[in-house]
């Protein structure tokens, strides 16, 4: 396959990803702020905290009136490079240059998508009822995860659009949780919430029948074997992703991505969540976010930076901080 191939394949998978989280972000963070009540801006923090967008909204709030509404910043706003709009058009132009790689099906709906969020009928429906956008933005990309099973070839190109969507979930469940260290509330409440955003209540309440407490959430969104937006399990599958297009038994490594998944999948394997508690939430977090991005930049260094195919197209400087902005 070629690289630039599998980064398009890749990449495609990432931004849907993203999409479908950071919906269910603000969908579950709008009901929680109308809640809560009180300073809105303030309550809406830990959101712009978790997507990294805080200057960028800051720049925004300066060029389209201090009122921005920070739910429309993150769905709608040019002056957010990841928002979901943002986000499904970035989709839908890494289809447009593998269309040949994917199912027609599979472009079909990504383009309807594109052009819905294109239009003044998603932001009317927004000003009117937002939850349904946002339950139609969610729906689309389950569906679209559905296609991508159903109708194209369980091959290498899949592999790479797997592991762009297990990489990216891994990312967004770490990022959501920290949400809880923003603040010192974390009752009740909060906790819900983050295991909402990641659509993780029922499954919480199925595996952990006792009392929603941190350590419990923790333990679940961190190290859950079978639930699967939890990062160990997003880890396991990047492992065996990656394996399987190397051909490589897993427990050894043909390449530096599968040495570094290996590496942090098996310190997840051998972690307590009281460790955690005890080095701290927050820095734990933000050395797997590193070790994350990390892999992703392993996985672009060994199957997309290749000199023989991109030498005619880029240079390799100008792929690799395309690379790291998309993955920031």
């Amino acid at each position: 396959m070629l690289s630039r191939v599998a980064n398009s394949l890749y990449w495609l998978s990432r931004y849907v990803e993203r999409a479908e989280n950071l919906a269910r972000l603000v969908h579950v963070k709008s009901d929680s702020v109308l809640e809560a009540g009180g300073d809105s801006s303030e309550a809406w923090r830990p959101a712009l905290y978790a997507t990294c967008t805080e200057k960028l909204y800051e720049r925004a709030c300066e060029n389209e009136g201090r009122g921005l509404d920070v739910g429309r910043f993150i769905t709608f706003s040019q002056g957010n490079p990841d928002s979901i709009r943002q986000c499904i058009s970035h989709a839908r132009e890494n289809a447009r240059m593998v269309r040949d790689q994917i199912s027609e099906e599979m472009y079909l709906e990504l383009n309807s998508a594109h052009l819905f969020m294109k239009s003044a009928r998603s932001e009317a429906l927004w000003h009117q009822e937002p939850d349904a956008l946002y339950r139609e933005i969610i729906k689309f990309c389950l569906l679209y995860e559905g296609l991508i099973e159903a109708t194209i070839l369980h091959d290498e190109g899949w592999n790479f659009i797997q592991i762009g969507k297990f990489l990216e979930r891994a990312d967004k469940t770490s990022r959501i949780l920290d949400m809880l260290t923003y603040q010192s509330d974390q009752g009740r409440s909060k906790l819900t919430s983050v295991l909402r955003s990641c659509s993780g209540f029922a499954a919480f309440r199925s595996e952990f029948r006792g009392e929603v407490t941190l350590n419990n959430v923790s333990l679940f969104l961190l190290f859950s074997n079978s639930f699967p937006r939890s990062i160990r399990f997003c880890l396991r599958q990047v492992d065996e992703l990656l394996h399987n297009i190397s051909g490589v038994p897993r427990g050894s490594f043909a390449n530096e991505a599968e040495r570094l998944t290996g590496s942090v999948l098996a310190q997840m394997n051998y972690s307590k969540v009281d460790n955690v508690l005890n080095i701290g939430l927050h820095e734990y977090i933000d050395d797997l976010q590193s070790q994350i991005n990390d892999i992703g930049q392993r996985v672009f260094e060994n199957y997309v930076l290749l000199p023989s195919e991109i030498q005619n197209i880029a240079g390799p400087e100008t792929w690799q901080l395309q690379w790291q902005q998309q993955q920031q």
